[in-house]
């Protein structure tokens, strides 16, 4: 048994030797005499690959954490971790007073959504910030929102109106926030006036110093006389609490999400008829989704200009070419065919269509209305 062990570690001891000689002639891509495997240059030479391999590994480690760092960072400047990293400061008022502030964190602790109770400069009110952590060299950064909500109970909402106090509320919160879109969200207001109005018909002499407050003028005020300042009424907790943590989620994605084009934000109008085959074509492609959104241009007289003209330059160069009469570019699509109900391409756009489109795109007024360019 003993000689069997000692043959174990000499075949072990010499697998060893030969794995470092491999490894000297790889990195000095000579053979070397065995001679020489117990000398100082052999020790030195082996020292040296030895140090070249954990440099590699170094350099490969840190390219490794490098292209780490930059995948997390494209993640968060994509809006992939846009939730985590939106915070919502609940100003204390709002989770002390009134019955909206349990269910409020229960909804936010349910969708995973980060919040603060803290004092925040004016009572009764929600902000949110963008906090990003460090990544990398980069430093964690936070960014403010530009929105601040107030949540009011529907008595407390009736006593600023009633005391007049409501509008210098109002102007108080665009002074210091002149940025902000501020939104207003009441709690069970018309449930809390039509008790009170009952109340009061039914005791009328308990109920003199009751005065129904002009809510509606109120809320129709705020909408027509003020920029950027929301109301939104509730009808009970629960609805108070969806509407913040889905303002929250919107606040979150909304910054990250594709800008709107003049084109597509008129084509978004546009209404695409179930049974028309290219409806992920409709959706994507804004040429596409300008065309239909021409009145009277139906989809499928917007696929056959499409198919002819894939972009709006391919179209606006023929309709720019001087060496054409304005007739002739008028009548350049009526000869397109379009596909039937059948799918077979046997009707043409005609004339009417043809000059629709080419009045609708070089109407020198862009305040005009589309059916008059058209006519």
């Amino acid at each position: 048994m003993r000689l069997i062990k000692e043959g174990k570690a000499k075949m072990v001891e010499e697998k060893k030797r030969q794995r470092e000689v491999c490894l000297v002639k790889h990195f000095t891509n000579q053979c070397l005499p065995c001679c020489l495997i117990e000398s100082t240059e052999y020790k030195r030479v082996l020292l040296t690959s030895q140090e070249n391999k954990l440099m590699k590994e170094a350099i490969k480690a840190q390219k490794a954490e490098q292209k780490k760092y930059a995948k997390e960072k494209d993640e968060w400047e994509s809006g992939k971790h846009a939730l985590r990293s939106i915070v919502a400061e609940i100003d204390s008022t709002i989770i002390e007073t009134g019955s909206v502030g349990g269910t409020l964190l229960t909804r936010f602790a349910e969708k995973g959504l980060k919040y603060r109770v803290q004092v925040n400069p004016i009572r009764g009110s929600i902000l949110w910030k963008m906090e990003v952590p460090q990544i990398g060299q980069d430093p964690a950064s936070v960014s403010e929102v530009p929105y601040i909500l107030f949540v009011l109970q529907a008595e407390e909402f009736c006593d600023l109106i009633n005391s007049g106090s409501f509008w210098d509320h109002v102007h108080l919160v665009q002074d210091r926030y002149p940025t902000f879109t501020v939104c207003f969200v009441t709690n069970k207001l018309m449930n809390y006036i039509n008790k009170c109005e009952r109340a009061q018909y039914r005791n009328a002499p308990n109920f003199n110093s009751w005065k129904r407050p002009p809510v509606e003028e109120v809320l129709c005020k705020l909408a027509t006389h003020h920029v950027k300042v929301h109301s939104r009424q509730c009808a009970d907790e629960a609805e108070v609490a969806d509407h913040i943590v889905g303002l929250t989620s919107s606040l979150a994605n909304c910054r990250f999400r594709k800008p709107l084009s003049w084109l597509s934000v008129h084509a978004n109008g546009a209404v695409i008829p179930k049974n028309f085959i290219d409806k992920d074509l409709a959706k994507k492609d804004t040429w596409m989704k300008a065309l239909i959104a021409i009145p009277k241009v139906q989809p499928r007289f917007a696929l056959a200009i499409w198919k002819k003209y894939s972009t709006m330059r391919s179209l606006l160069k023929v309709y720019m070419d001087s060496t054409k009469t304005v007739r002739e570019k008028e009548l350049l699509l009526q000869d397109l065919k379009c596909e039937d109900r059948v799918g077979d391409e046997s009707r043409r756009l005609g004339p009417v269509c043809s000059r629709r489109v080419y009045r609708t795109l070089m109407a020198e007024d862009g305040a005009v209305e589309a059916d008059a360019a058209a006519e």
